[in-house]
Formats: C-alpha cells, structure tokens, sequence
C-alpha cells in the first residue's frame, strides 16, 4: 500500500503481522523496506498503529519501538469484532523535535471476532 500524505520522499514499508496466542489478542509485527527510498534510511524509531477498517478508518497507538524493526504487542481487551490492519510510521531521527515521518507501511487486513481469518 502507497501512502504520500506526510511524506516528502515517498518511503514504504512492508508490514508483517501474525497472532501469536490463542486468543488472538498478541500480535508480532515486522516491518522491512518496500522500496528503494526506504531502503536507503535507517530508522531509529516506530509507532505502531491499529487501524479500524470500514467506514472512516481510525488510528489506535499501540506502542513505540527503539532501533529495531519488530515488535510483539497486546491488543486492547475490549475492542470490537471487525476488520483491521497495523500500521507502522517510521522515523529516521532519534529527537521527536522534528517530527518527521520518513516511511509508512500498513499490513494486510485481518478480522476479529466471529470468522477470524488472522
């Protein structure tokens, strides 16, 4: 998926998700360059995102993650059956103060509740 809003370079990412308890409430996600930009930048740090599909999607903060492109989080207990995906904003500066967004990659859909298809 191509994302341009934020972005002055147009920066992908690949994000990989998969559920890792029977409840399917922990994920793991990975995230790897998509594209040749991406692939040149080194990322210190990534917020991690649990987007609502459906209607006007909406954005969730699950967590940050320090020089590392995994992470393994907990979905909230009281989220609502439906459709979802990750989305992972990725930052090359270590200071917040520029609050720059280098690269943006979001996962496949993925359902919770009744018909899990994870």
């Amino acid at each position: 998926m191509r994302y341009r809003a934020g972005l002055e370079g147009e920066a992908t990412l690949r994000v990989g998700v998969e559920f890792t308890d029977a409840a399917r409430r922990s994920l793991g996600i990975t995230w790897s360059a998509a594209n040749a930009s991406a692939a040149r930048k080194k990322f210190e740090y990534a917020r991690i995102f649990l987007v609502v599909l459906g209607g006007d999607p909406q954005r969730i903060y699950l967590d940050l993650v320090d020089r590392r492109p995994s992470a393994s989080v907990r979905l909230p207990a009281d989220l609502a059956d439906g459709e979802y995906a990750i989305e992972v904003d990725a930052y090359g500066s270590a200071s917040w103060g520029d609050g720059r967004l280098d690269a943006r990659g979001r996962s496949v859909s993925f359902t919770i509740g009744p018909g899990e298809s994870g």
